[in-house]
């Protein structure tokens, strides 16, 4: 009985990037729905499908290297202290997509076309369109956000399941 009480918890921890694609699809429908016709709707929506692919990637990067065995649960990917190649690699990943569009947004006025595309209220994020400021304040705090996030992730020392 108990390994049937486990059986839900051990199917999300091997298939935790699965969900998270799904979600991500759902979320790409959803926000595709979102987008208001018009003249810069072609625009909203080639940066829609770009931060949609960018946001999918990590997860599929997770899902090669559960499928392949490097890693078997999402578990894994909080021992960045072991050096495991994809967990490095997902780690990498997400913070090099963290500082693209920390850059995009402040060099490359992505803030504006958040803005002015409604691409945030897309995704659901606020019903309001947020200002360029808050935009790019959101936007610079990702990176060190995520190293921090890493940096605890190391230091907790998560067991692995058996």
């Amino acid at each position: 009985m108990a390994s049937n009480q486990l059986e839900p918890f051990r199917l999300i921890s091997q298939f935790f990037w699965l969900i998270c694609l799904g979600v991500s699809l759902i979320n790409y429908i959803v926000a595709r729905r979102r987008i208001a016709p018009g003249p810069n709707s072609e625009d909203a929506i080639r940066y829609l499908d770009w931060m949609s692919f960018a946001g999918a990637v990590p997860w599929g990067l997770m899902g090669v290297g559960q499928i392949s065995g490097f890693t078997p649960t999402v578990w894994y990917y909080f021992r960045p202290q072991d050096l495991n190649p994809f967990v490095v690699l997902w780690l990498a990943c997400v913070f090099t997509e963290t500082v693209a569009y920390a850059a995009w947004v402040l060099f490359m006025d992505g803030a504006r076309k958040l803005r002015e595309y409604e691409l945030l209220a897309a995704f659901g994020w606020n019903k309001k369109p947020m200002s360029e400021r808050l935009i790019k304040i959101t936007a610079a705090m990702g990176p060190p956000f995520c190293l921090l996030w890493i940096w605890i992730a190391a230091m907790n020392n998560v067991p692995l399941p058996k």
